[in-house]
């Protein structure tokens, strides 16, 4: 929730119980109701959903299941990434061959800036200061300086770039080539490619273990979710996800992965120890991305073809509810 709506709903209560002079409510009184709200309630986050025909980005308030903010990007807008202290946003336009930046705070764009064709997702480094567009159409991948807005190095790295992400100490940056089935390492501070791993063909989604220590990789074309070491490339571990898996999360603890079959229009909950699929559910036609609450407790899958968000309890994958978006919604992300 906003800090302007936060504010608002603790002076709606405070009125309640108070009945002020004509004069405006203490700020002592507004301070001993506001420490007794947030200590008996929680205040809900945001989940922000890219629309490729609706060419935006929407806001969706997790307390309300609303749209509060629609902001425009770029045609094709595809996939959603938050820097880790989530004060701004990345936005991949796959038609515009861009990547727009957002203060996700005030929700005021920053910056639209040119990368290659089909810019498809962004990796952020740790520390905010780098953002790298993956250009699935151009086979590379394009750096850019967050604080001035500019492209700073472009780089071939394999075929289909499609998405990467930086090791926790941004000292290297993994990217996924699809259509070469490998994974480039790369020093970020040099452009130089030190190793390449294999990966899997039509590879479509990399998330790390809660350690660092291990990645899961989708492979869709294979129907496995494979789990790898970034050092060595060495597949430790797979699970048969049949039905395309697409987007991918990891539950906070680490225990459990939450996977898109998206050619069998569902989710699949794969328990990590065991590495098998303990439950599947329907979701709608073709589920894309997928993010998840701080709290493990939700998760928020993109329905493509159905213009929808669809809300759902990561318990037990029951639909809670469905969110109106804006057209061929693919990309999904939390930010508290």
């Amino acid at each position: 929730m906003s800090v302007e709506k936060t504010l608002n709903t603790i002076k709606n209560k405070v009125n309640i119980f108070v009945k002020p002079k004509p004069s405006r409510l203490s700020a002592f009184a507004v301070a001993i109701f506001a420490g007794l709200l947030f200590a008996g309630e929680s205040f809900a986050g945001e989940v922000w959903v890219a629309n490729m025909k609706g060419a935006n980005v929407q806001v969706i308030d997790t307390g309300s299941n609303q749209v509060v903010k629609s902001i425009p990007t770029g045609a094709g807008a595809h996939n959603v990434t938050f820097s880790a202290d989530g004060k701004t946003a990345f936005i991949a336009n796959m038609g515009t061959k861009s990547i727009t930046i957002i203060d996700a705070v005030s929700k005021e764009k920053l910056a639209d800036v040119v990368a290659d064709t089909k810019a498809h997702d962004v990796a952020v480094s740790p520390d905010g200061k780098t953002a790298v567009s993956c250009n699935v159409g151009a086979g590379n991948i394009t750096f850019i300086d967050v604080a001035t807005g500019k492209a700073v190095h472009t780089m071939a790295t394999g075929a289909k770039a499609i998405t990467a992400v930086f090791s926790a100490d941004g000292q290297t940056l993994y990217v996924v080539n699809a259509g070469d089935a490998t994974i480039s390492v790369i020093n970020p501070k040099t452009y130089e490619i030190t190793q390449t791993l294999p990966g899997a063909k039509a590879a479509m989604a990399i998330r790390p273990t809660n350690d660092g220590a291990r990645f899961w990789l989708t492979a869709p074309d294979d129907n496995k979710l494979l789990l790898i070491d970034p050092k060595t490339g060495a597949v430790e571990g797979s699970v048969e996800v049949p039905g395309e898996p697409h987007g991918l999360v990891l539950s906070p603890d680490g225990k459990t992965l939450y996977v898109g079959q998206r050619g069998l229009n569902q989710i699949a909950r794969v328990d990590v120890a065991s590495m098998k699929i303990t439950q599947t559910a329907p979701l709608g036609k073709r589920p894309d991305m997928i993010a998840i609450s701080p709290d493990g407790q939700s998760l928020f899958v993109a329905i493509r073809d159905e213009n929808q968000l669809a809300i759902v309890s990561a318990a037990d994958l029951s639909v809670q509810h469905k969110v109106d978006t804006d057209g061929e919604t693919h990309g999904v992300a939390y930010r508290e």
